[in-house]
């Protein structure tokens, strides 16, 4: 049987947005796995199976934070003889290289490089330091989108042969999603899911409300997503000023289950952000039947494109054209029933990423 070690230091954030979103559907899929015989490591030490299944159940890294220094101490770092014999799939930056007989990465975007003015100085630092030397080190990379497997071609001359798609999905429990279905009524509203951050874009939303005040008037604007970089959630506040108080609503993380029903029960979510290696809250939105405003830039025409209205980010009249086409169109969309919602979320479900994975695990 083959083995493999799956690094999963991504998950010992308190909140499983993005990265660890996928980092948990791939631990996930490995688990239940039976063709591979697989171990997991956060940086070389090893993480025993019961605590990856506690992990996923709680779906926070406090679990493995706490037991990080008893790991250390009790199990130690992977074993020498299953490094040399096993492949290392590292779902992030390496803490790294050249540990394992075979080695892959997954690529999520090369933001930092390509749009620098997004990051701050230390995560750019951090990240050009790594990817060259990552990417060059491994034998085969998982890049989560077309865009990306593009960009990772021109900017390191990677071969389409080296490089696999590994498709992000969702991860909704069917109770979460019965309980989203009967939020009480409330008046009208919009989402914009993800951290706050300059290359989310959100003050084109709020620079569109000083523009047409009308729309703060038919429909609220919720922006749910945690505290990012570079004060941006300070610029919105100051953009926002010219804005009545309750008109729009910062309502930072919240749990699945209180996503999906704000996300289910919106007229519809706008997604205006600048540049993404994916865009799994377009996915998300689709999945639920709703419509995305949906910035037409880097990966994210590929993710939903019957459930998106796609305009340019940079061009204020093409999101209003946007918005009008999405609030004629949003009352006519259907609202799925439960078996619908179920079925789509099974279709599009998180442990999609895995098959690529284990196939190169595989072709030993």
């Amino acid at each position: 049987m083959p083995e493999a070690v799956m690094e999963v230091g991504a998950l010992l954030g308190d909140h499983w947005t993005g990265i660890p979103a996928v980092v948990a559907g791939l631990a996930e899929a490995a688990l239940h796995d039976p063709e591979i015989d697989w171990s997991f490591m956060i940086g070389t030490i090893a993480v025993p199976g019961p605590m990856m299944t506690a992990l996923l159940d709680r779906r926070s890294g406090a679990v493995a934070r706490n037991a990080l220094a008893t790991l250390a101490w009790e199990q130690g770092e992977i074993p020498r003889a299953l490094a040399d014999r096993a492949a290392g799939v590292f779902t992030n930056i390496k803490p790294l290289r050249g540990f394992f007989g075979r080695e892959a990465m997954i690529v999520y975007d090369l933001s930092p490089l390509l749009t620098p003015r997004f990051h701050d100085e230390a995560g750019i630092a951090w990240f050009t330091d790594n990817i060259r030397a990552d990417i060059a080190g491994s034998d085969h990379l998982f890049c989560i989108s077309r865009a990306t497997q593009a960009d990772v071609t021109a900017y390191f001359g990677v071969p389409a042969g080296r490089m696999s798609l590994v498709t992000p999905g969702v991860r909704f429990d069917p109770v979460d999603l019965s309980a989203a279905r009967h939020m009480p009524p409330c008046e009208p509203y919009v989402v914009i899911v993800g951290t706050l951050e300059p290359r989310k874009n959100g003050a084109l939303v709020l620079a569109h409300l000083a523009r047409d005040p009308g729309f703060a008037a038919r429909y609220r604007i919720v922006f749910i997503g945690c505290d990012g970089w570079l004060d941006e959630k300070a610029r919105l506040l100051a953009a926002a000023g010219g804005v009545a108080a309750d008109r729009v609503v910062f309502a930072g993380f919240v749990d699945e289950r209180e996503k999906l029903a704000l996300m289910l029960n919106a007229a519809f979510c706008i997604y205006p952000s600048f540049f993404e290696g994916y865009g799994l809250p377009v996915l998300e939105a689709a999945v639920l039947g709703r419509l995305t405003v949906c910035s037409n830039t880097s990966s994210l025409p590929e993710v939903a494109p019957g459930a998106s209205i796609l305009f340019d980010p940079l061009d204020p009249d093409d999101f209003a054209r946007a918005l009008d086409e999405a609030e004629r169109r949003a009352p006519t969309m259907p609202r799925p029933s439960l078996a619908t919602l179920i079925d789509r979320a099974e279709e599009a479900s998180a442990t999609r990423t895995y098959p690529p994975i284990a196939r190169w695990v595989a072709a030993r």
